[in-house]
């Protein structure tokens, strides 16, 4: 998931502290403990635990022990210190100008950003331990050098990589309530109806969903499955907008009116059908809705009787989230290729903010692994197109109605099969 090892951890916090001490290498920083003969400055790490916070971490499948599939998060100690000579004398002001600029250069970098093998970006942070100078001398006792000026840092929190899971069981969503002052807006729900029909069958069949989950609609008219519905208080009055936030975007995107079909039903009841696309709020650049996770907010604007006249007030409503979920197409058996071979149609796999850990691809529980290229062996899938994945069926799947599920940022299709293996 993140780190294969703690030497990643070490590794990029000393080259920090070498290039703020000396690129040239005349003053070394090292991983190690410093004795009397080691010149230099040591960033030394002693002590490792687990992390409490995110110890119960749940795991994504049913894959046993479940405990290996979950990153194990851990919190890091270090030990920095310096050592320098001039001749057969230690240079005790050096060692402390030393320090200094190690220190300052920890303290103003509280937060490193490094990105991971499969492009994600991973924050490491760096804190300062308070320790009394008895408690410091401690570390020292067992050690062969002399005490030395010393300081201690906790660096949080490292996720270790997990096993890859095999299996997909499904997620849980929850959300909690906030607190406002009365009579600004409040977004209190987001709800959708997930629609679908078994093969075989004829009735479909409706789920409710809360947060929403919607696919983005592509024509008019649109699907159930695209419908938004936003409840809260105080969203009445005046005009509105509909805010869709995302950590990729610098500013909010608004939400066409015409086009995603804004309704205002009642005074806490917002409708809307969610597009392809949005336009950013200041620099009207339009933008993908690519499947993840979004945040909605309605922003009001209401004209209020002053002393001063009349006078016009936008009031913005807290945050809330929203689903939105690749929407599959067609999956259709691939030409010429073999009966355990599918296509399947699905938006969108294939985007400059997609990178292909984003995009999983599951028969029934059974996790594909992706092939940049190339034929397909049992149990590997590929994308050949901005919304086409290409499948093949693993040699021991079970005939008969199998669900195929397609998972982009974390969020998962709506029900689908392929029948026939």
């Amino acid at each position: 998931m993140d780190y294969t090892s703690l030497t990643e951890i070490t590794r990029t916090i000393v080259t920090l502290l070498q290039n703020a001490i000396d690129p040239g290498l005349t003053v070394r920083v090292v991983p190690e403990l410093l004795r009397n003969n080691d010149l230099g400055v040591g960033f030394y790490l002693f002590h490792a635990q687990e992390s409490a916070h995110y110890k119960n971490y749940p795991a994504p499948g049913k894959d046993s022990p479940a405990v290996s599939y979950t990153p194990m998060a851990l919190n890091l100690f270090y030990q920095l210190s310096a050592n320098w000579r001039e001749g057969e004398q230690e240079d005790a002001y050096e060692e402390q100008r030393l320090m200094s600029v190690a220190m300052k250069t920890l303290h103003d970098h509280p937060v490193l950003t490094s990105t991971n093998p499969g492009g994600k970006k991973i924050n490491i942070k760096i804190t300062l331990q308070t320790l009394t100078p008895s408690e410091s001398v401690q570390y020292w006792a067992a050690a062969e050098s002399p005490v030395r000026l010393s300081a201690y840092y906790e660096v949080s929190a490292i996720f270790l990589e997990p096993e890859k899971p095999k299996s997909y069981a499904g997620r849980v969503l929850t959300y909690g309530n906030y607190v406002f002052p009365i009579n600004l807006p409040l977004l209190t729900g987001s709800e959708s109806v997930i629609v679908y029909t078994v093969p075989g069958e004829i009735t479909p069949r409706e789920v409710f969903a809360s947060p929403a989950q919607v696919t983005p609609a592509n024509a008019l008219p649109a699907t159930e499955l695209s419908k938004l519905l936003l409840k809260g208080t105080g969203l009445g009055g005046g005009t509105f907008e509909l805010l869709i936030l995302h950590p990729r975007w610098a500013e909010p995107a608004v939400a066409n009116a015409v086009n995603w079909e804004l309704v205002r039903t009642a005074d806490h009841t917002i409708a809307a059908t969610v597009r392809e696309n949005a336009t950013l709020q200041t620099a009207l650049t339009p933008v993908d809705i690519l499947p993840g996770l979004y945040g909605a907010q309605v922003s009001l604007t209401v004209t209020r009787a002053t002393s001063a006249g009349i006078k016009t007030f936008v009031q913005n409503s807290n945050q809330f989230p929203f689903l939105v979920a690749p929407r599959i197409n067609s999956v259709t058996p691939a030409a010429g290729i073999g009966g355990d071979t599918f296509i399947v149609n699905v938006y969108i796999v294939q985007h400059p903010d997609l990178l292909p850990g984003d995009v999983q691809v599951f028969l029934g529980e059974d996790q594909l692994l992706y092939r940049p290229g190339g034929a397909l062996n049992p149990g590997e899938f590929k994308i050949t197109g901005a919304n086409v994945v290409e499948l093949r069926a693993p040699a021991a799947l079970a005939t008969g109605l199998v669900p195929v599920r397609i998972l982009i940022n974390g969020v998962e299709s709506a029900p689908n099969w392929i029948t026939g293996l």
